[in-house]
């Protein structure tokens, strides 16, 4: 059964990765003869957020360790992760994704988000060795930013409606396509698979249908002979 990588950024999508995108693309990997395999920094949260009231808490939680409550049959240290051992890696989203997995500089702060070393070698790596990379929501941020500069075609990508998000994603030199719902947005130039998934307040079943098609477009990518 061919591996691919899904880093986390914690648990829960105030503070952390969202749950239920984590589950529901682990659980369409599965079906379609894929293992997921987790990895997550071994490093302090940027924020925690109590998510029974939304508000932030003063108390400190490791990245790793809250990752772990979702990694179901364990997890690993992003510095772990190799793309010779992996057919592709899957970021989903949540608030987790651009607190926890990316150095925030300058202002206003998420125009110069920044991965954090660890993840910008691997999702480098990954594009180098012609694997697949799905983003979910915020993670989509993440990949535009590692490849933006070593990129001699823009990426095409989504990451939902909102007129701020959107651009961020055209600043880093990419094109941003408009969707909605449970569309996924492919560039098989890139190997690249992105949706703007719970940005955009889905409903359950819909969210499954982005998950589950954020799968196949990973898969098909995998499967594909283009080089």
């Amino acid at each position: 059964m061919g591996k691919v990588a899904v880093i986390l950024s914690g648990c829960g999508s105030q503070d952390g990765s969202d749950a239920w995108e984590v589950f529901l693309l682990s659980y369409y990997l599965y079906r379609k003869g894929r293992s997921p395999v987790f990895f997550a920094p071994d490093l302090g949260q940027e924020e925690v957020v109590d998510h029974f009231t939304g508000v932030s808490s003063p108390e400190t939680r490791n990245v790793l360790r809250e990752s772990a409550r979702i990694a179901w049959g364990g997890i690993k240290e992003t510095r772990e992760l190799s793309g010779r051992e992996v057919d592709g890696i899957m970021l989903p989203g949540g608030a987790g994704a651009v607190k926890n997995l990316a150095d925030l500089l300058g202002e206003p702060k998420i125009e110069y988000l920044k991965p954090k070393p660890e993840l910008q070698r691997i999702i480098r790596e990954i594009y180098r060795r012609r694997k697949p990379i799905a983003a979910c929501g915020l993670a989509v941020l993440l990949v535009a930013s590692a490849l933006r500069d070593i990129l001699e075609t823009p990426l095409t990508l989504t990451i939902g409606k909102d007129p701020g998000l959107i651009r961020q994603i055209e600043g880093m030199g990419a094109v941003h396509v408009l969707s909605r719902g449970k569309e996924v947005v492919m560039d098989s130039e890139h190997k690249l698979v992105t949706t703007a998934a719970n940005l955009l307040d889905l409903e359950f079943t819909d969210l499954a249908s982005s998950m589950e098609n954020t799968v196949n477009g990973v898969l098909e990518l995998i499967s594909s002979k283009t080089s």
